[in-house]
């Protein structure tokens, strides 16, 4: 595992990641911080807990949006593979 510092609202944050990741481990930190100063701006809130809490919450409802898309268009492209199955079995049948 490697140590990577990175800072988040000018917080320093020792994260152990593994080995090619790091530069992983500093968009993702970059991001939530994105998150944070954006519930900060829309909200006024500076208590850096609710930040993070309501930042959180936040990534959470992104993560279940786009979960339930892929489900859909899974669901989608299931079907069409089916049909199209179908129709080429009646093709090659006929």
């Amino acid at each position: 595992m490697n140590k990577v510092s990175v800072n988040i609202l000018g917080r320093t944050y020792d994260v152990e990641v593994a080995p090619g990741d790091e530069l992983l481990i500093y968009s993702l930190a970059e991001y939530v911080e994105q998150k944070l100063i954006e519930a900060q701006r829309d909200t006024g809130i500076v208590d850096t807990q609710k930040l993070a809490i309501l930042a959180a919450l936040n990534i959470a409802d992104e993560l279940f949006r786009l979960k339930n898309s892929r489900e859909n268009v899974s669901g989608i492209l299931d079907k069409k593979a089916e049909e199209l199955i179908k129709v080429l079995d009646k093709a090659l049948s006929a």
